[in-house]
């Protein structure tokens, strides 16, 4: 999937990521919300971009079929657009009305919207931005000061996201754009309590949405003896799931890398056959992880590529003992609420101190420090 990024001026409009979303919600059917983005012809500009051979060549081979990340910034928030066409006509999609007075020279048709920081400057100048680099200029990392950069300017990630994985689910981003000041509050209250910063925006995106959703659920209820906190437990899980996944999937394509033999060990899920090799584009069951971590063959590789103990004692420990007793504990519970049985809340806390470390590092936070070592 292609990525751009473009700069957007609150001088033209202060509400210009609102008015975006506006529009996609006043449709009933999320799935066929629709936007137009425009990109404005700057008035300092009397030149064509210096890529704009490129760009013209992404813009094309923009449809349904191959979509483009549209990452929007005004260095003190970032947001990703799931784009499904580029074009110099509106063709029927509606824009905000404040374009009616401004020179747009392209149209980004927008399906999605997702928001990735916001109103934090120090967090998108020294942690989003430094992840792109800049093919049209000599592939170097974005620089924030002294670029003479045109926009939109093609990027690359240098650990690669795609922000809407599950787009053809159904699933749309955009409903949950403008938190509540709960959401916020507890977003931070993870930042300076538990993870830190750094270590909570290392989360996928997917995950560190449905940690805060937990947790805004879990106040909400916690007092409240008779809830059903079963979509609670479901979504501290899906945390864990995904994080496992995302840190699994890189230990095993270096185990690969130092064992190629390793790509053919098989594997089950819901009866369908499976190798190591296509652990690295489908996510199985968090039952799968246990099973992959047990296999001899995995864990003499991993022994053996990690045996310096005292650099690797972190790594080693999450992989023989943590993680596969996390899954243990955490799978149990997870699979009752998953299957209609009401859930406690003296379960879900069980899976909440699990997940967070209520009292000790959290097994999140684990995966997450020992996920640099790989």
């Amino acid at each position: 999937m292609k990525n751009l990024l473009i700069l957007y001026n609150p001088y033209y409009n202060q509400e210009m990521i609102e008015d975006h979303i506006r529009i996609l919600n006043k449709v009933n059917t999320p799935t066929n919300a629709r936007v137009a983005f425009g990109k404005i012809r700057s008035k300092m500009r009397d030149y064509d971009n210096s890529g704009q051979e490129v760009l013209d060549d992404i813009f094309s081979s923009v449809d349904s079929e191959n979509p483009m990340q549209l990452f929007l910034t005004d260095f003190s928030s970032m947001y990703v657009c799931y784009v499904e066409k580029v074009s110099k006509e509106l063709d029927g999609v509606e824009a905000p009305a404040y374009y009616e007075e401004l020179d747009v020279e392209s149209w980004f048709i927008i399906s999605d919207i997702r928001e990735i920081i916001r109103n934090d400057f120090e967090y998108v100048r020294e942690q989003v931005l430094v992840q792109f680099t800049t093919p049209t200029y000599k592939n170097h990392t974005y620089r924030l000061y002294g670029n003479r950069y045109d926009y939109p300017l093609v990027v690359e990630q240098k650990n690669t996201i795609n922000y809407f994985e599950n787009f053809l689910e159904g699933e749309r981003n955009f409903t949950r754009v403008f938190k509540s000041n709960k959401y916020s509050l507890i977003q931070q209250d993870l930042i300076h309590y538990i993870f830190g910063k750094e270590l909570l925006y290392e989360m996928h995106p997917d995950s560190l949405e449905s940690l805060i959703s937990a947790e805004v659920q879990y106040a909400e209820h916690k007092e409240n003896a008779t809830y059903d906190f079963s979509t609670i437990v479901i979504l501290y899980s899906k945390v864990f799931e995904n994080e496992s996944y995302y840190f699994l999937r890189e230990l095993f394509r270096n185990l690969m890398v130092y064992d190629c033999d390793l790509e053919n060990i098989d594997y089950q899920v819901q009866g369908h056959n499976y190798t190591l090799y296509d652990y690295l584009n489908r996510k199985p069951n968090i039952g799968t992880n246990k099973y992959l971590l047990s296999n001899y063959k995995i864990s003499t590789a991993y022994k053996e590529c990690y045996n310096d103990y005292r650099k690797y004692a972190k790594l080693l420990n999450l992989l023989k003992f943590d993680l596969k007793d996390a899954i243990n504990n955490v799978q149990k519970i997870r699979n009752e609420a998953a299957h209609g049985s009401s859930t406690s809340k003296q379960e879900c806390e069980v899976v909440r101190n699990i997940i967070l470390g209520i009292g000790e590092m959290g097994i999140v936070s684990r995966i997450l420090n020992v996920k640099r070592l790989v």
